[in-house]
């Protein structure tokens, strides 16, 4: 905890000042400012018991490059390697293959990605990147196995990532130009935080696509998270601390005070729960109106952290009348049991096992979907629709 010694420190030298200087005025400033350090070693202690450093991630170097549409993209044509450590003890080292689109690869890298075939594409945050999971055994190449090589398999997913970056890979034609497939399904593996990302509310995508609400109820783009003024010293910040280099942010995150700050957002509110529900539902019928025949599902992980929220989502979705996938159905006695599906508890990314039931379930459904096509059209819709999604 060197912040926490380094305040109890200069509250010694400040105090040390205050008794050997013979000027009132001096001697005022010197004992507010130990004071000041001494309250600030003391919350240092506070949020640090709170929140302990436990784990340390460390990625290639270049990992994420700037992105005009995206916000930011992890380095083309590369395989980039992620190691995180648990008090300074491995827990993992992941190497992730990136294809010269920008995209982890989801099937084998001898696929031919230059036509521009039937496919299924996967969007969504590092869940479905796959963080701390090798390439093979993430959720999308599990599916593509699973299916038989009968649908290419495309993963737009990202660390960090939300739904405003699903719509806009669609609006600006990525699936034709970075995943060159025109799809069958879409699938978009949403979490309750994809509301605040949404909204901007997080430090590290500050270039993020920024929708905005029409008076109808849809969205439009206006303009990048960072076009709009900053009125607050937490923006200010956040901006500052993103031009630092790696060293020196390392070296401030060691701070539970300062990594506190920069991740402190407002509470999410109604309206950005509808903005989520605008951007998710703009995505739906841009892919239907684009694609035709072409299905839209959302996979959704239902935590109980803040169940508020989850019911204002699905509540919102619903409304919209986009339906659902609840992990909870999905993967047995979730949420209660939610560490059995976790890389560890200082790293609550789902683990293989998760993403292997999960393609179990997409690959299953879609593959009596492909079934039901060849069966006569009075079987009932439920039936040539399993999942019950759209």
């Amino acid at each position: 905890v060197p912040y926490v010694w380094a305040a109890l420190g200069l509250t010694a030298i400040l105090s040390i000042a205050a008794c050997i200087t013979d000027r009132p005025w001096e001697q005022a400033l010197w004992i507010n400012l130990a004071v000041l350090t001494f309250a600030l070693g003391i919350g240092e202690v506070y949020f640090w018991a709170q929140e302990p450093l436990e784990r340390q991630m460390e990625y290639s170097e270049g990992f994420f490059s700037a992105d005009e549409v995206l916000g930011y993209k992890p380095a083309s044509g590369r395989t980039l390697s992620h190691r995180t450590s648990v008090h300074e003890e491995p827990l993992y080292q992941v190497d992730y293959t990136i294809n010269a689109d920008g995209l982890r690869i989801s099937a084998p890298a001898d696929i031919d990605m230059s036509s521009h075939d039937p496919c299924l594409v996967f969007f969504g945050d590092s869940y479905t990147f796959g963080e701390g999971i090798p390439d093979e055994r993430t959720m999308p190449y599990q599916v593509w196995k699973k299916l038989s090589g009968q649908l290419r398999t495309v993963n737009f997913g990202l660390l960090g990532y939300g739904p405003h970056q699903m719509l806009a890979a669609l609006q600006h034609g990525h699936l034709e130009s970075r995943g060159h497939c025109r799809p069958r399904h879409v699938v978009y593996q949403a979490i309750p935080d994809h509301v605040s990302r949404a909204a901007g509310l997080e430090a590290w995508d500050l270039h993020g696509p920024r929708y905005v609400m029409n008076a109808d109820g849809g969205v439009r783009q206006d303009g990048h998270f960072d076009d709009i003024p900053h009125t607050a010293l937490l923006d200010w910040l956040r901006t500052f601390h993103r031009q630092f280099p790696a060293q020196v942010k390392a070296a401030l995150e060691q701070s539970a005070l300062y990594r506190l700050l920069l991740r402190s957002h407002r509470p999410v509110e109604a309206q950005d729960v509808a903005l989520f529900g605008g951007i998710v539902g703009e995505a739906k019928q841009l892919i239907e109106k684009t694609y035709p025949g072409a299905q839209f599902h959302i996979l959704f992980w239902d935590y109980d952290d803040d169940q508020q929220v989850v019911e204002q989502i699905q509540r919102e979705l619903a409304h919209r009348g986009v339906h659902v996938s609840a992990i909870s159905d999905i993967l047995p006695d979730f949420p209660a049991a939610r560490s059995r599906y976790e890389i560890s508890p200082y790293d609550r990314h789902p683990n293989a096992m998760a993403h292997e039931i999960i393609a179990d379930f997409v690959a299953q459904s879609l593959l009596q979907q492909i079934r039901c096509r060849d069966l006569p059209l009075r079987i009932p819709a439920l039936f040539r629709n399993p999942m019950g999604l759209s």
